[in-house]
């Protein structure tokens, strides 16, 4: 199950339980006790913030009332080897007598036990330690692929470069990566749409210094804005493409939209949606015997 995450997001009102939308959820949960043939197996998903929710703690409370066992996870695809930061909180709970290879269920984990994600996972973009840094680079069972393993040839398609106005108001605010690249920021539903915090922009151009580039441009005001233009383009940025972020997220190639789906609903559908990979690697542990 992945219940709406707006009355837990971190940009939210916080509202959890008492959201409209969480309603759906918590129905599902209070019906838990009166199935006749209730699930051996769930999973969950949702939003970081969600673990300090009111629903959380309700579900928590159905679960041992309907004796099942449970554990928590925050996982993210950067740990899979996958160029995208999306850490999410999930749940797993499988109905009693059977029970988890690891019982402890006093934390949330940060690895998937009994896999090879099996190591509690430190981003080290959050930590000034060169020494953790290297050290988490060696141990690294994984190596994290680069972006341009998902990528495709984008002919001049319109459709997915970045407009001027765009360019000239928000272009310091972009989160900018290269194909070489091996992170990209959470696609949320709001990519293509809104700038600030819904996901990376791609730069083409792998020779210029991204940094060093956006820091001369807007700093020189004396740049008209066909100049200031005429600069950016030689970085060559553009969105993902949908297929793009499907396959970031573990849709498989083959994976297409239909024709009568917009642009602009492809990317909110992609960011509402889950990261195959990890949950596949959530259900392999969840069934084990």
């Amino acid at each position: 199950m992945s219940p709406p995450c707006q009355p837990y997001t971190r940009t939210g009102l916080h509202r959890g339980s008492e959201d409209i939308r969480s309603k759906s959820f918590i129905y599902l949960v209070d019906l838990l006790a009166k199935m006749n043939n209730p699930p051996t197996y769930i999973l969950i998903e949702n939003v970081k913030g969600f673990e300090e929710s009111e629903t959380r703690a309700t579900l928590i409370k159905q679960l041992i009332n309907c004796n099942y066992n449970y554990q928590e996870f925050f996982i993210t695809p950067l740990q899979l080897g996958i160029p995208n930061s999306r850490l999410r909180y999930y749940m797993l709970a499988k109905k009693q007598p059977l029970a988890f290879k690891t019982s402890d269920n006093s934390k949330i984990l940060n690895h998937i036990p009994c896999s090879l994600y099996d190591q509690d996972f430190v981003d080290i973009r959050n930590t000034n330690d060169s020494k953790l840094i290297e050290k988490k680079i060696i141990d690294s069972k994984l190596k994290i692929v680069p972006i341009e393993k998902y990528l495709k040839i984008v002919d001049d398609d319109d459709r997915y470069s970045i407009p001027s106005k765009v360019l000239l108001k928000y272009g310091k605010l972009f989160d900018i990566v290269k194909p070489s690249s091996t992170r990209s920021c959470c696609f949320t539903k709001g990519y293509y749409h809104y700038v600030e915090g819904t996901g990376s922009i791609l730069q083409m151009n792998e020779e210029l210094d991204v940094n060093l580039f956006l820091v001369f441009v807007f700093i020189a005001q004396q740049l008209s804005n066909n100049d200031m233009l005429a600069s950016l383009s030689l970085l060559r940025l553009r969105y993902f493409t949908e297929q793009e972020i499907s396959q970031i997220m573990g849709f498989p190639k083959e994976f297409l939209f239909p024709d009568e789906i917009t642009l602009k609903q492809r990317y909110r559908v992609l960011g509402n949606s889950i990261n195959i990979n990890v949950v596949s690697e959530l259900i392999k542990y969840l069934l084990l015997d």
